[in-house]
């Protein structure tokens, strides 16, 4: 039996085949998660060594063994598919990595047929990134980073508001963990206070006309852990979930922010991105906003206003209003309201 707080990984690549087996709630020695799992004390040891290179705390006591500083709660296919409960229905294959370059990627290599509904959660990514090719940090299983693909009928032109719909899923997904005070940054960041909490990259392969191919991978900061380097290297004012509730389940989680992306897919398809502006007008954290966006060689400064129906970010520029289009732009600073 797995005792409470334990740590068991099961699959990756060569130096995570073997399960590691670690509590934070008692010491246990490397005899008895050896002869338990049926591998030699070198065999755990190693393990323990792979696990501390992938940023998991880990405490050797002199004479008794391994304890976890902090406890840890890895995803789970199952919890996360039962959690669900009828929307799973609309899923695809499910697949829960150990590591993987991004979950984007793993989602993008699929067929045609295979991607549409599959989803892809990974305790770790390698090469996690957001917009614009920016480096998304991912410590071992202590965010949340999945990717769900989707074909549409739609041509690329009418996908232009699908990255913000894919935000207000993760919104009201957070929303449902118990966090009130968090809102969109256009097109696609989660933040709290101004600062981050998460973010979505949406890629999208197809014709003019469709259909077309989406993948959409969400990040949201869970439990970051006290020592982690990535504090030192992300660039931004972050937050994450635990800071402000507590304990929060990541398979829990999951499971609410795949329901609501399958939701907002179907209702999305069946209506286009009109029907989510009311919901945007809720969550936008840049209304009223003074902000700079670089499109092309230019600089445009201005005053927030909403967004169009293709998802472009109006702004108020000389008292004339002009459309900015996600894909042809960059935001690189909010200030105080105005206007």
């Amino acid at each position: 039996m797995v005792p409470p707080g334990a740590l068991t990984v099961v699959g990756g690549p060569a130096d995570l085949l073997l399960a590691g087996f670690l509590s934070s709630t008692e010491t246990r020695s490397g005899q008895s998660i050896a002869a338990e799992l049926g591998c030699s004390r070198t065999a755990v040891w190693k393990q323990v060594g792979a696990l501390r290179a992938l940023g998991v705390g880990i405490d050797a006591v002199p004479g008794q063994g391994y304890r976890l500083r902090e406890a840890l709660e890895l995803l789970d296919r199952e919890r996360i598919l039962a959690a669900m409960g009828a929307s799973r229905a609309a899923l695809g294959n499910v697949r829960v990595l150990a590591t993987c370059d991004s979950t984007n990627d793993v989602v993008r290599k699929l067929g045609r047929d295979e991607a549409h509904g599959a989803a892809v959660l990974a305790e770790r990514q390698t090469a996690g990134r957001g917009r614009h090719g920016r480096r998304w940090h991912s410590p071992f299983a202590r965010n949340l980073y999945l990717s769900l693909g989707w074909v549409l009928e739609r041509g690329v032109a009418e996908l232009g508001g699908l990255p913000l719909v894919v935000a207000l899923a993760a919104t009201r997904a957070i929303r449902g963990a118990g966090l009130r005070a968090q809102g969109v940054k256009w097109p696609n960041d989660l933040v709290v206070d101004g600062r981050k909490l998460g973010g979505c990259l949406v890629e999208i392969q197809g014709d003019a006309n469709g259909p077309c191919r989406a993948v959409m991978g969400i990040g949201i900061n869970v439990h970051m852990p006290a020592d982690s380097q990535a504090r030192e290297l992300i660039d931004q004012p972050w937050t994450d979930l635990g800071s402000a509730l507590g304990t929060v389940s990541r398979n829990a989680l999951a499971a609410a922010v795949l329901a609501e992306l399958l939701q907002s897919m179907q209702r999305f398809e069946a209506h286009g991105f009109g029907v989510f502006r009311p919901a945007w007008r809720r969550a936008d954290a840049l209304w009223g906003r003074r902000v700079s966006v670089q499109q092309g060689g230019a600089r445009l400064r201005g005053v927030a206003r909403g967004v169009s129906e293709r998802g472009g970010l109006w702004l108020d520029v000389d008292g004339r209003r002009q459309e900015v289009l996600a894909g042809e732009a960059s935001l690189l600073r909010a200030g105080r309201g105005g206007g």
